[in-house]
């Protein structure tokens, strides 16, 4: 069954295709990820083209078929183009990490309004505040995996299930999750975690901001969740964005 939809998307890559068109990967609010063409957006008097250029947000209207692979876009209007994010350069491996865990993590036709609007609010925050790029997006990676159902928590240890462990060295299993020092002996680990990491887990979870060690801290917090989800989908394989600038 053909059907309109105007909806608003974000953009998340776009290639040409033919002489005049473009096919795009977009989020949308109403039917999740979708690929879809925009015919003759490339000509020289059409402005459409950088309307559907990466990281933009945008009010779309669309010929959806289901099941259709690539879906017909009818007309775009540029609603924000980031244009803070696309000026400095962390802030955009940031941003591009974002949607690129929004590209390799979801199904396409999988509407999630909380993930939409998720990563409309990470965007903004890039574009607009003033806290560090790399603490924004390790809140929005731990939002992510919440998501997913691959929640992990750092509230107590999940061998003993004692709370008071903020002030020892740490461990964690990837099938068990945290575990205390008292029992680490005892139980094979696959990261260490030090009481810095674990309060700083414990910061961005609380949404209290974080400022010793921020950037430190946050490099060490996105290797492990990076790992954390390579354990859990073996589809996934990291995030390429985050090696666009070292």
């Amino acid at each position: 069954m053909n059907k309109i939809i105007k909806t608003k998307a974000i953009i998340l890559k776009k290639q040409n295709y033919s002489d005049t068109s473009l096919i795009v990967s977009l989020y949308t609010e109403e039917e999740g990820r979708l690929s879809a063409i925009a015919k003759g957006a490339r000509k020289s008097k059409s402005n459409v083209g950088t309307v559907l250029d990466p990281l933009n947000l945008v009010d779309i209207i669309l010929y959806y078929k289901k099941n259709r692979e690539v879906q017909l876009i009818s007309s775009a209007d540029l609603i924000s183009n980031y244009t803070a994010v696309k000026g400095d350069l962390c802030k955009l491996k940031y941003a591009y990490s974002s949607i690129e865990l929004i590209q390799n993590l979801t199904g396409e036709d999988e509407k999630d309004s909380k993930l939409f609007k998720g990563l409309v609010r990470i965007l903004d925050l890039f574009n607009n505040s003033d806290d560090l790029a790399s603490v924004i997006f390790c809140r929005f990676f731990l939002f992510i995996i919440k998501e997913l159902g691959y929640q992990f928590s750092f509230k107590k240890c999940s061998i003993c299930n004692r709370e008071d462990i903020g002030n020892e060295e740490l461990a964690f299993n990837f099938e068990l999750g945290l575990i205390c020092s008292n029992c680490k002996a005892g139980h094979l680990t696959t990261s260490e975690i030090s009481q810095e990491l674990f309060n700083f887990f414990v910061c961005l979870r609380n949404n209290k901001k974080i400022s010793n060690n921020a950037e430190f801290l946050s490099s060490k917090a996105l290797y492990f969740m990076e790992t954390y989800l390579k354990y859990h989908i073996n589809s996934f394989s990291g995030l390429k964005s985050l090696k666009l600038i070292d």
